[in-house]
């Protein structure tokens, strides 16, 4: 019934499944977009699909709205240093688009309204401390992204 409602006032949603590597994981419905901005409606249904953590092209404002997810970060001169943070809703969070991260979802339904400013850099993944640009990486060209899917 409420996907039905938001599809009706926002159209379809986007799935996000690295590629079609793995089941849907992520529906993303765009709220609103202007000069490289927008606000978009994440519905969490799984595990970020890659086990490597990721940036993005854009600082996010996160509102947490229901659900809880697990945020895995790395810090530390090289980093080395693994943290697991868990975040229950309600939240309101910031991050710039260097933030590192990967999202863990064990309850498989977890709901953020995100609010993303204007590109300040290209984004992509984290292979054993390397960037990776995220098309490189998703489109598999180095064969990393099916080794490292979550999905198994």
């Amino acid at each position: 019934m409420l996907t039905a409602i938001l599809n009706r006032l926002f159209g379809e949603p986007e799935q996000i499944n690295g590629h079609e590597r793995c089941e849907t994981y992520l529906w993303r419905w765009t709220v609103a977009k202007w000069r490289g901005r927008g606000i978009y409606l994440h519905h969490f249904v799984g595990d970020d699909w890659s086990r490597d953590l990721h940036d993005h092209p854009k600082r996010f404002i996160s509102i947490g709205l229901w659900g809880w997810y697990i945020e895995e970060t790395r810090f530390g001169q090289d980093n080395d240093i693994q943290c697991w943070t868990k975040y229950s809703a309600p939240w309101l969070r910031t991050f710039p688009a260097t933030h590192i991260h990967r999202l863990i979802v064990p309850s498989k339904n977890c709901w953020t309204l995100v609010i993303v400013l204007k590109p300040v850099r290209e984004w992509g993944f984290w292979h054993e401390r390397k960037f990776i640009p995220w098309k490189r990486y998703v489109e598999g060209e180095d064969g990393i992204a099916d080794k490292m899917k979550a999905c198994d």
